[in-house]
Parts: structure tokens; C-alpha cells; sequence
């Protein structure tokens, strides 16, 4: 693997709209719409299905590239290729393809350095069309500091990417200089910084959220359990719809996605420290109401399969075995090899 970059939500079908300008994607196909949303069902055969018959626009290309890179990345590199020479002008082709290359080159071994340079070549590409758009800007910021200096690689450039964001849009800068400095290894850096996005933006449950994550990737649960559970417990953010694009404001899926993640994070923490086991059955309890009651797509939720394992343990901690054997059964786990392990040795605690 050559470098690894954050951008695996780029890849919804529902990213493919979100923050784009209007001008890319208006007069949509209510064909394309359709697809978009049985493709935030997880149902990315049936989406493919009704892509393939409308007539290729900018709208559908980004649809059908975000549909593929949850079925077949070479099929969605071939169609992020045939889209940038189609509509060469379209910044927001050239960023999927960007992440598509991305994603490329972090499976690939012989041809990693060629994919990298593509992806790179896309991100600054899709910032010269449309240099105000903050979301071309973070791509490009991730990429220069994930990837090694032979790569493209560049801690300066990333800076002058961070500038630019900061300049655009204070929420976005602030996020963005956390991960610049998580990205380049300055953690104390960036836990002050989330400290004070935390007092200066009270709204804004991901800060929270990502503050309670960095502490638990150091396994400072004592920490991490506390602000875990002050995410979950935020106000939940209002719905709104951005006049722009016609889909879900970025603020809420951002907020609630961070809400429901804290949620499974305080039962997850519970099993862990096998410590809080009712709090944890309660917070997953409240999970899994919110999620049925959820405006979110799947890309954007809690794994409900792992959901359920955790819920499993957390039953076997509190004694009652039969309640976690009943869950157990109920588990689907697919082709989930991880998943699939852990049900089986939690079955063999009962």
C-alpha cells in the first residue's frame, strides 16, 4: 500500500451531489434520483440497474462512479476516466476521479505511483475549475499529506490547501487544521485545536466526537467514554435541505452521523472496559431507535450487524446469556470475516 487518505465517504452516491454547485447537477434525471436512493439503501445492483439506461450527463456520470466504487473499482475507474474527457470542465468529475485513483493506489503495489499521480493530477484539477469549493481543497490537502514525498506528497503545499480553507470557511479551517495536525503527527497540536473548536462551536457534535475517538485510539478510555457520551447526549441537529444541490445539508449528516456514531461508541467502550454495561445497553437501545427513525444513508450510520455483536457481549457481561444467544442468531454476516469471527467466539462464551 502506498499511502492511505481519508476519503472513503467521498464514495456514496449521495456525496456525488452534496456540496457540488447547482449548476452541475440540475435538471436531474428523476431516473438518476432513483437510483441515488436505492444506492443509499445499499442496494448498489438495482442503482447500476437504472443508471445504465439514462443518457450520460454529468449528473449520472458521478452517480455511476460512486455506484461502481461500491461494486467494481476498475469498472468505476474506467467510467471516472470516460466521464473527465466527456465533460473536461466538471470539477466535480474530476474529484471522483480523484478519489477513485486514490483508492487505486492504496490496493495496488505495481501501479500505485501511476495511480497516485492521477489522483493527484484530478484533486488539483477539480481546485483550478472551481477554487472556492472547499471540498476539492480538503481532497487535495488529505492527498499531499497522506502520501509520501515520491508520490507527490508535500507538507508545504498542504499548508497553502489549509490557508485557502481557512480563508473560505471558519468551521472548515478549523477541521481541517485538526487533521493537518493529525496528519503530521503534531497530537497535542491537534487536541488543543479540537478543545477549542469544542468551546467555540457548542453545536457541533463531531468536534466532541472526534476528540472522544483520538482518546480512545490511545485506549485513554477514561476519557474517551465521557466525551462519547457528551456527543451522544448533544441536541440533535435540525433536518435541513440545501437549496444548492436538493440534498441533505453537509452540517447535518455531519453532526447526526457523529450523534449515532457516539451512540455505538459508549456500548463499544462498555465492552471494551467491560466496565458501564447498562449505560452501554442503553445507548445501543437508543441506537437502535434512532437508526430506524434515521434520515441518513447506510454510508453514514453505525454497522447495525456489529451493533448487535456488541449489544450480544454486553448481555453476556450482564448474565444473560440467553438474550445474547437470541441476538447472536439474528446477526447476518455476510461475507464479513471479521464480523463472522467475533459471533463465533461470542458463541462459544455461552
Amino acid at each position: 500500500m502506498l499511502f492511505s487518505v481519508s476519503l472513503g465517504a467521498s464514495l456514496s452516491l449521495s456525496s456525488a451531489f452534496a456540496a457540488a454547485p447547482k449548476s452541475q447537477f440540475k435538471d436531474v434525471n428523476p431516473i438518476v434520483l432513483k437510483a441515488k436512493a436505492l444506492n443509499d439503501q445499499g442496494k448498489y445492483k438495482d442503482a447500476f440497474t437504472l443508471l445504465k439506461s439514462v443518457a450520460k450527463t454529468p449528473a449520472s456520470y458521478a452517480a455511476m462512479i460512486s455506484n461502481l466504487a461500491n461494486i467494481d473499482m476498475d469498472n468505476a475507474e474506467e467510467t471516472a476516466n470516460e466521464a473527465v474527457r466527456a465533460f473536461p470542465k466538471n470539477a466535480e468529475l474530476h474529484y471522483l476521479r480523484g478519489v477513485i485513483m486514490g483508492n487505486q493506489a492504496q490496493s495496488s503495489i505495481f501501479s500505485a505511483l501511476g495511480y497516485a499521480e492521477k489522483s493527484l493530477n484530478s484533486f488539483v484539477k477539480a481546485t483550478e475549475l472551481e477554487p472556492t469549493t472547499v471540498k476539492y481543497r480538503k481532497a487535495l490537502m488529505s492527498f499531499y499529506l497522506a502520501a509520501p514525498s515520491i508520490a507527490g506528497g508535500d507538507e508545504e503545499l498542504a499548508l497553502v490547501q489549509l490557508q485557502a480553507i481557512q480563508k473560505a470557511n471558519t468551521l472548515e479551517g478549523v477541521s481541517s487544521q485538526v487533521a493537518f495536525y493529525q496528519l503530521t503527527d503534531k497530537p497535542e497540536k491537534a487536541t488543543q485545536a479540537l478543545q477549542k473548536a469544542i468551546t467555540d462551536f457548542p453545536y457541533e457534535i463531531n468536534f466532541v466526537f472526534r476528540l472522544a475517538t483520538y482518546y480512545a485510539q490511545q485506549e485513554d478510555y477514561k476519557q474517551a467514554f465521557p466525551l462519547f457520551q457528551q456527543a451522544a447526549g448533544m441536541p440533535e441537529p435540525k433536518f435541513a435541505i440545501d437549496p444548492a444541490t436538493g440534498e441533505t445539508q453537509s452540517g447535518y449528516i455531519r453532526n447526526m452521523s457523529a450523534k449515532l456514531n457516539a451512540l455505538y461508541q459508549v456500548g463499544r467502550t462498555a465492552v471494551v472496559t467491560k466496565e458501564n454495561t447498562e449505560v452501554g445497553l442503553a445507548a445501543m437501545g437508543k441506537l437502535q431507535a434512532a437508526v430506524e427513525s434515521s434520515k441518513l444513508d447506510t454510508n453514514n450510520l453505525p454497522n447495525m450487524e456489529w451493533a448487535k455483536a456488541r449489544i450480544a457481549e454486553l448481555y453476556i457481561q450482564s448474565g444473560n446469556k440467553k438474550a445474547a444467544s437470541d441476538l447472536l442468531m439474528s446477526i447476518l454476516v455476510a461475507d464479513n470475516k471479521d464480523l463472522r469471527k467475533q459471533v463465533n467466539k461470542l458463541k462459544k462464551q455461552l
